[in-house]
Order: structure tokens, then sequence, then C-alpha cells
């Protein structure tokens, strides 16, 4: 199994929504794959139709969930995932300064969070940073990060997730910036299945 985590070292940067949003993609567009919900607040459970209690349910589109609220049993998740046949455990992560071991992590961090990149590690074989509500990202991921994304503010997105729907299925035609967020949010995917097909 495949396991790629959401995580930073603070809270509040948009990993949560990205997570829920990469396990509806990968699930539809690269092989089966299952959410753990790592987090004490398990929102991203949540954005996938399923309860917050700690238990393993099927969520939006059929995609398993396994709601844990501890990075401590996540190979009880990974278990439940494989016992369910998941090729991806797509893991959000609570704010942490270092990662367990993952084969991919995606670093999401908002602008000002830039500044606390040396206080994070990633143990994982391949890294990306997703630099979210930014236009743009710059040279401070070279020696952190393989990649860097950039994901820029969407109020549609913002609306979205106030709903507890994840991003990915917001449907906004007259959201010029819901474009521009899932054009990143799809550059973002292009470099977690390209790690997948590693």
């Amino acid at each position: 199994m495949f396991k790629i985590g959401f995580a930073y070292v603070k809270g509040g940067t948009g990993k949560t929504t990205l997570a829920a949003s990469a396990v509806l993609y990968l699930n539809a567009a690269v092989a089966a794959a299952g959410l753990v919900d790592a987090s004490p607040t398990p929102v991203a459970a949540l954005m996938l139709g399923a309860e917050p209690k700690p238990n393993v349910y099927a969520g939006r589109e059929d995609v398993p969930v396994v709601v844990l609220q501890t990075p401590e049993r996540l190979e009880e998740g990974y278990r439940a995932l494989e016992r369910l046949r998941t090729a991806i455990a797509v893991v959000d992560l609570p704010p942490m300064a270092k990662t367990p071991r993952l084969d991919m992590a995606v670093v999401v961090a908002d602008p000002p969070g830039l500044e606390f990149l040396d206080w994070f590690k990633a143990d994982a074989a391949h890294v990306v940073l997703a630099v979210n509500m930014a236009d743009k990202t710059d040279g401070r991921y070279k020696g952190f990060a393989n990649a860097a994304v950039a994901l820029p503010y969407s109020p549609a997105v913002a609306k979205a997730v106030m709903r507890l729907t994840p991003p990915i299925l917001a449907h906004s035609p007259k959201a010029p910036t819901l474009g521009r967020w899932r054009r990143g949010f799809f550059a973002l995917m292009k470099e977690v299945e390209e790690a997948v097909w590693r």
C-alpha cells in the first residue's frame, strides 16, 4: 500500500481540505484509495460523509474512511484499508514536527507558515510542498521538497469547506478562482500520481 500523508507543523493550512479532495481524485483516477483520518478533530472524515468517531466507514463515492483520531494508531488504519483491498492510503495528520514514515508527504503550508519550514521534518521518500492560498511558490522549498505547487485562494473553495464539501466536488461556474485552484490541485495530483507509479 502506498502511503501519502498530508501534514505540517501548524494547523489551518488546508491539509484536511487537500487530503479529502485528493482521496476522491485518486480513487477515481489512479487506484483504489482510502482515507485514514488521524486528526483529533476528524473533519476530513466529515467532508467524506463519515461519522467523526473511530471506526471504518464507506464515505462519499464509496471511498473507505478509517477514523483513528491519533497518528499513534496508523498501522491499525493501514491494516483496515488493506483488508478492503485499497492500494493507496491518504492520511490526514494533525499538526506535528515530524511525520511518521510515509512513501510520500504532501507538506501543506500557507504563505505565513513557510517561515516554519525549518521546524518540520517529513520522513518520506518523496516530498511535495503545497503552498495553499498562494499564487506562486518561491525557491525556499529547494532542499526541503522534491517539488512545489501553489494553490491560489478561492472564495468558492472556502465556501465548499464551510459546507463540508471537498472542493474538488464544488461546482461554481461563475467563480474563476475555483478554476485557478483546480489547476493548482491537478498539478499537485500530477506530482502524487508520478510518485505512486515510481
